[in-house]
């Protein structure tokens, strides 16, 4: 990753953590926004109020990103697979966790069940989704989407067809 695209400021695709949160929940519901949308990056070493490079345990580091690759397999449905690295910035290391845009949506936490544990992101924050995105995850899912669904009750007539037609 590009320096310059690692200071770039939290946004629907970065996400920065000073460390790893002794709860993996805390990140996980933005490892799974960033696989519900078009994917992103959470960094872990940098504090996002001053995007100051804290780095990491160099001593723990292979441990840290163990847990990390651990907590994001085992507590995700479908299951994600992320793509981490190191990047060095100066003299410090901060670990880069990559999450894919998924093709099997809705992704959602296993503990809180697919209505309370589907997140999406919004600019820089992540938030519960509401349940018509969740509903439009669905379709997204299973490749089918609301303007190809048909619409029961519906009657369509000659004139509407010459109206629609028309120049």
């Amino acid at each position: 990753m590009a320096i310059d695209k690692l200071f770039s400021g939290e946004s629907k695709s970065i996400e920065y953590k000073v460390d790893v949160p002794g709860k993996s929940e805390k990140y996980m519901k933005t490892v799974v926004a960033f696989a519900n949308g078009r994917g992103g990056r959470i960094v872990f070493g940098i504090d996002d109020s001053t995007l100051d490079v804290t780095g990491m345990n160099p001593d723990t580091i292979f441990q840290t990103i163990d847990s990390i690759t651990n907590a994001i397999s085992d507590s995700c449905e479908p299951r994600i697979i992320p793509d981490v690295t190191l990047q060095t910035v100066g003299d410090k290391t901060v670990i880069v966790v990559e999450i894919s845009s998924g093709k099997m949506r809705p992704y959602y936490l296993k503990s809180k069940g697919i209505v309370d544990g589907t997140f999406i992101r919004v600019a820089g924050t992540t938030r519960l989704a509401p349940d018509f995105m969740l509903k439009e995850l669905i379709l997204e899912g299973q490749n089918r989407y609301y303007d190809s669904e048909p619409c029961d009750g519906l009657t369509v007539t000659k004139d509407d067809i010459k109206k629609l037609c028309h120049d």
